[in-house]
């Protein structure tokens, strides 16, 4: 089984191939915008140019298309390119390879960004993107959709929450480290309306596994993946210094305080971003996906044996 994956470079990337390394029966093929050089790249590493042009060597079974931009807003075209530009040009060349199925990590940022109240977005939610990125990414959706039916493409489309794992440069990833180091965290208090849905790396790789043992699991769904329970960002950054036996002091700050934060202006957006509520409904992947998803306490051990192993 042929599997081409684009952006694989990246933060989920990375840990997506090195999980599926490890099933025998596929074959993977890495679509990069620099390949390596010619005498010394893998044989299944290709441009996108070489995609383009029907240069790849072997049919695709599926594609897993996360390549994307990692960034909110921009001046020129650069989302829309990086985005909605990039999908359409992979769904033409698929024909070249007798490809019908198609896996787009899309983001919960379709429905809006982080806010101080409880609002649970469902796959059904109203979509209100605000930033550039966000936008670039429903458009890439509706282009699916569309291709799906004109191309005889069958596709899922995951829309993901905040993601964490191995190797990740977020600003929680920066938290962690600072727990790591035994050093005092601020945070507000675990509070029912601050609460936050996580990806956790591992459930995609349970999730893209699952896809690829189950071809007819890719059945032109959107699915919101997190998870299995949302959490505050307290709760988390607890479990993780519990698990990580550290002796950092997080120091967490009443909801009051919040508040007032969120009222003040200059403070508002980035305190929201990373402190406020941000949940979805994933009952509709929890009910379909047979194998099970991890909770955050789960993957936060897993998480912690990665960086062990290092």
């Amino acid at each position: 089984m042929n599997i081409a994956i684009s952006g694989a470079n990246g933060f989920i990337g990375r840990n997506l191939i090195s999980c599926l390394k490890q099933i025998k029966h596929i074959t993977l093929i890495t679509i990069l915008r620099n390949p390596s050089d010619p005498l010394k790249k893998d044989a299944n590493e290709y441009s996108y140019e070489d995609l383009y042009n029907g240069q790849l060597n072997d049919n695709i079974d599926l594609f897993i298309h996360l390549a994307s931009p990692n960034y909110d807003y921009c001046k020129d075209n650069s989302l829309n390119e990086g985005i909605f530009d990039l999908t359409q040009s992979i769904l033409k060349s698929l024909e070249n390879y007798n490809c019908k199925k198609f896996i787009f990590f899309s983001s919960c940022k379709v429905y809006g960004e982080s806010s101080s109240s409880t609002i649970v977005h469902n796959e059904l939610s109203d979509l209100k993107p605000v930033s550039d990125y966000a936008k670039a990414k429903v458009k890439a959706e509706d282009l699916i959709i569309e291709e799906s039916t004109n191309r005889g493409i069958n596709y899922l489309i995951y829309r993901l929450p905040f993601v964490y794992g191995y190797g990740m440069k977020s600003n929680i990833g920066k938290l962690l480290k600072i727990i790591d180091k035994s050093i005092p965290v601020v945070t507000f208090r675990n509070n029912q309306d601050l609460k936050k849905s996580f990806l956790s790396t591992e459930n995609i790789n349970r999730l893209i596994s699952y896809n690829i043992d189950n071809p007819d699991s890719v059945n032109n769904q959107i699915y919101n993946i997190s998870d299995t329970e949302p959490l505050s960002l307290d709760a988390f950054l607890k479990e993780y210094k519990k698990q990580a036996h550290s002796r950092a002091l997080i120091i967490s700050m009443p909801r009051a305080i919040a508040n007032l934060f969120f009222k003040t202006p200059l403070l508002r957006n980035p305190i929201i971003k990373i402190f406020g509520s941000f949940e979805i409904d994933n009952s509709k992947i929890k009910r379909d996906f047979k194998d099970g998803l991890l909770s955050s306490s789960q993957a936060i051990k897993k998480l912690i044996l990665d960086k062990m192993e290092q």
